[in-house]
C-alpha cells in the first residue's frame, strides 16, 4: 500500500500517480466518509515499541486504496498540532499541504489550532484547498470561520449534496478565551438552532464535525436530530464503537493519526449504513508523495536550526556531562553491557529516518539536550549522542573527578518514564525492559 501528496505537481503526473480522478470517473462507486481527529502533530509515528502505528504517509496510502472502492469525502476534526512553538507552525503548514494532497474536503478547528493565533490561522486558511470550518466561534461579534460547506457527490447514480458543518464545544470556551480574549464561543446547540432552517433544507446528507466529546455529541444529536453523522473528538487514543442516537450515528476514530474512520452511505433516502476504523499498521507503506512533503518539512526544521533553539537549563546536580566512554575505566562491565543495548544505537535510528536534527525526537536519543553542556549536535558533541550513562544517572563529571564525595543517584522506573511515555512506548513495562539493559545496582 502506498501514500499520497503533492506540491504543485503537474496534472499529467497526478494522473499517473492516481491522485486525481476526472469528475464523474467515480460516480458509480458507493459513497463513504473518511474522518480523522486530533492529529496533534504526529506526521509520522513516534516511539520504540513495535509495531509502530500511524502517520500521514500511511493514511494517504489507505485513503488511496479506499478510493478504489468508494467515492470519498475526507474530513479532519480539530488540532492539527499541539501549538508549542515554531516547530508546530511548520508542522501545521506541512499538514495542510498533506491534507491538500490527499484531497481533504473540510477541516474543523480545535483548541490547539486556535493557539496558533488568528493571524496564523488565516494564512493556513488561504493555504488549505478545502473548507476551514468553526461556525460558533465569534470574533468581533461575527463568526470567525464558516459554519458549513456543501459538497456535491452522487449516490446510486443520482446527484447528492452533502452538508458538512463545523462546531466547537463550549466546554473549551474558558481555555479559548485564555488564548484570545477577543474570541467568544456560542453554545453549539444555540448556534445550530440559529442555522436550523438552513441546515435542514440544504443537504441530502448532513454531517457535523464537533470539536467536543461523546457526551457533547449525544446532546447535540438529541437536540438536532437532522444530522446523519456526528464526528466527535476529545475521547482518547483509539476509536470508540459507533453509537446511534435516533437516526444519527456518532463516531470517533482516535487521535495522533493512528487510525482512519470510515462511514459508508447507503439506502434511499441516503443514510449512514455502517462505520468502522482502520489501524494504520506497517502493512500500509509510506506513500512516496506524502513522504516527499515530510522530507521538505524536515529540511525546513534543519534550515531553521530548531535543534539549537532548545532552551537549556542548569544540570540538576551542578555537574557537567562527561560522555559514556569516560565511565568505562571504572565500570568496564557495565559499559560492555550498555554497548550491546538499543540505547547505544539510539541516535542512529533517527539518522536512518532523517530525524536527527528534529528536536522533538532528539531529546530522547541523546544525553542532556535540555541541559547546559548537554548534546548540541552530532558534529559538536559526538560523545553525547545516544542514550548514554548520563541519560539515566545524570551528569557525571564531578563523580569521575571525585567519586567518593560525589555519588551518583539511584535509578528507578520514574527515570525511564521521562521517555517511555504511554503514547510513544505503549508496551513499556519497567521490569521487562530492565532485563534488557540490566547492569550494576539499581
Amino acid at each position: 500500500m502506498r501514500r499520497l501528496l503533492w506540491w504543485g505537481l503537474p496534472l499529467a503526473m497526478l494522473l499517473m500517480m492516481g491522485f486525481y480522478r476526472p469528475e464523474g470517473a467515480s460516480s458509480a462507486l458507493p459513497l463513504a466518509i473518511a474522518f480523522t481527529s486530533e492529529t496533534n502533530g504526529y506526521i509520522t509515528p513516534c516511539g520504540c515499541s513495535k509495531p509502530m502505528v500511524g502517520g500521514i504517509p500511511r493514511r494517504a496510502t489507505y485513503l488511496k486504496q479506499l478510493a478504489k472502492e468508494y467515492q470519498l469525502i475526507k474530513l479532519e476534526n480539530g488540532d492539527l498540532t499541539k501549538a508549542g512553538g515554531r516547530q508546530d507552525e511548520l508542522k501545521a503548514e506541512t499538514l495542510i499541504d498533506m491534507l491538500n494532497a490527499m484531497g481533504y474536503d473540510a477541516l474543523n478547528l480545535g483548541l490547539y489550532d486556535f493557539k496558533l493565533g488568528m493571524e496564523y490561522l488565516r494564512t493556513l486558511q488561504v493555504q488549505f484547498k478545502g473548507a476551514m470550518l468553526c461556525g460558533n466561534v465569534l470574533e468581533g461579534g461575527n463568526p470567525a470561520f464558516e459554519a458549513y460547506t456543501l459538497l456535491k457527490r452522487s449516490h446510486q447514480g443520482r446527484p447528492l449534496q452533502v452538508l458538512v458543518v463545523g462546531m466547537f464545544s463550549e466546554r473549551h470556551a474558558d481555555a479559548l478565551r485564555q488564548v484570545n480574549p477577543a474570541l467568544q464561543v456560542v453554545p453549539v446547540t444555540q448556534q445550530l438552532e440559529t442555522l436550523r432552517s438552513q441546515i435542514e433544507t440544504m443537504g441530502d446528507l448532513r454531517v457535523l464535525l464537533l470539536y467536543g466529546n461523546q457526551n457533547d455529541a449525544e446532546r447535540v444529536a438529541q437536540a438536532h436530530p437532522y444530522f446523519h453523522l456526528i464526528v466527535y473528538a476529545n475521547s482518547g487514543d483509539g476509536p470508540t464503537p459507533p453509537k446511534r442516537v435516533g437516526n444519527t450515528t456518532l463516531v470517533f476514530a482516535g487521535n495522533d493519526a493512528k487510525y482512519v474512520g470510515v462511514a459508508t452511505v447507503g439506502g434511499e433516502p441516503p443514510g449512514i449504513e455502517r462505520a468502522f476504523a482502520t489501524r494504520l499498521v506497517e502493512e500500509f507503506a509510506d506513500d512516496p508523495t506524502i513522504l516527499q512533503i515530510k522530507m521538505g518539512y524536515l529540511a525546513r526544521v534543519e534550515a531553521e536550526n530548531l535543534l539549537a533553539m532548545v532552551p537549556k537549563r542548569p544540570t540538576p546536580n551542578g555537574s557537567a556531562f562527561a560522555g559514556s566512554r569516560a565511565c568505562m575505566p571504572c565500570h568496564a562491565e557495565d559499559y560492555r553491557i550498555w554497548e550491546k543495548t538499543a540505547h547505544a544505537k539510539a541516535m542512529q535510528t533517527l539518522v536512518e529516518v532523517h530525524h536527527h536534527n528534529d528536536p522533538e525526537c532528539v531529546g530522547c536519543h541523546v544525553v542532556g539536550l535540555e541541559y547546559e553542556g548537554g548534546f548540541v549536535s552530532l558534529e559538536k558533541t559526538p560523545t553525547l549522542k545516544d542514550v548514554g550513562c548520563e541519560s539515566c544517572h545524570g551528569p557525571g563529571r564531578k563523580h569521575i573527578e571525585d567519586p567518593e564525595n560525589n555519588k551518583m543517584g539511584k535509578l528507578g522506573e520514574a527515570i525511564c518514564m521521562n521517555c517511555h511515555v504511554p503514547a510513544h512506548s505503549p508496551n513499556f513495562n519497567f521490569e521487562t525492559y530492565w532485563k534488557k539493559i540490566e547492569h550494576g545496582k539499581r
